[in-house]
């Protein structure tokens, strides 16, 4: 079949030349084995010559399955069913599910590397969610660090309350920091390996951390403590300042959502302790 000239575009494969300059690409109509499908364009690389569809690289290439499969085993996923009982209710092997999930997961960490970046951040929470799971994760605890301004969710490590998870997670904080315009406001709370990873990290950085202890009494705050363990008070106040949202130090943003987490995810819920019989 004769192929047609397509508008310019970058090749899908990472080590495709064209990704550097824009390549015009040519495009073939196909026919699909599967039937009811219709003609799928594909599209040749002039520079690699490799072949493609629309869905390459995207999380639904190569899935011979529906996409509404592929989202329903995720929904599931996240709603505490185990893979043996997701595959049982799709119809499908066990295995073809941890492979979705896992690619699931692949996709969804790239996509954060690419897109959760921070041009001119302004305050930062950070703070850890019990997961409560069994087995090697029974320890286990999400840490996650919001951006106040944006509400965006820009850092997030799962693992057991280590100094070495806490590095890990305190280094992809400062992955996605751009341009500093000013000095960053960052709160957490009391955990005692937060102070030690943030001066590792952030040594000479424009930072002003600060430490909020909470106490709690009849399931509410009552009295709320704040350290600077970081910058000075003139810097925090300068810090301040650009904020918008925190007229004190507090951790409430990051804590709203780890309850909105819990909310979404079964396996996070705090399970009422069961009846007697």
């Amino acid at each position: 079949m004769r192929p047609l000239q397509q508008p310019a575009g970058q090749c899908p494969f990472e080590a495709c030349l064209s990704n550097r300059s824009l390549a015009k690409l040519w495009a073939w109509l196909t026919r699909v084995s599967k039937p009811g499908e219709g003609w799928k364009r594909r599209h040749r690389c002039r520079v690699c010559g490799r072949t493609f569809t629309p869905a390459t690289g995207a999380v639904y290439a190569r899935l011979r399955r529906s996409k509404s499969d592929f989202d329903r085993a995720a929904e599931m996923q996240s709603e505490g069913m185990t893979k043996a009982a997701i595959a049982r209710v799709l119809h499908v092997a066990p295995s073809a599910v941890s492979r979705w999930l896992a690619k699931a997961g692949a996709h969804a960490r790239a996509f954060h590397r690419k897109h959760a970046q921070m041009p001119d951040p302004i305050e930062f929470q950070l703070d850890e969610l019990s997961c409560k799971g069994t087995g090697p994760a029974r320890n286990a605890w999400a840490f996650s660090g919001v951006e106040v301004w944006s509400r965006l969710w820009v850092s997030l490590k799962v693992g057991n309350r280590t100094l070495r998870n806490t590095l890990h997670f305190v280094r992809q904080l400062k992955g996605v920091l751009g341009r500093l315009g000013g000095p960053v406001i960052v709160t957490t709370d009391g955990f005692k390996y937060y102070e030690p990873a943030m001066k590792r990290v952030f040594r000479g950085a424009p930072i002003v951390y600060v430490q909020v202890d909470n106490t709690y009494r009849r399931s509410g705050i009552v009295r709320s403590d704040a350290t600077l363990i970081m910058g000075t008070a003139k810097l925090y106040q300068k810090a301040a300042e650009r904020s918008e949202d925190s007229k004190r130090p507090n951790t409430s943003y990051v804590e709203r959502m780890n309850l909105h987490k819990r909310m979404c995810c079964s396996m996070l819920r705090r399970r009422p302790p069961r009846a007697c019989s």
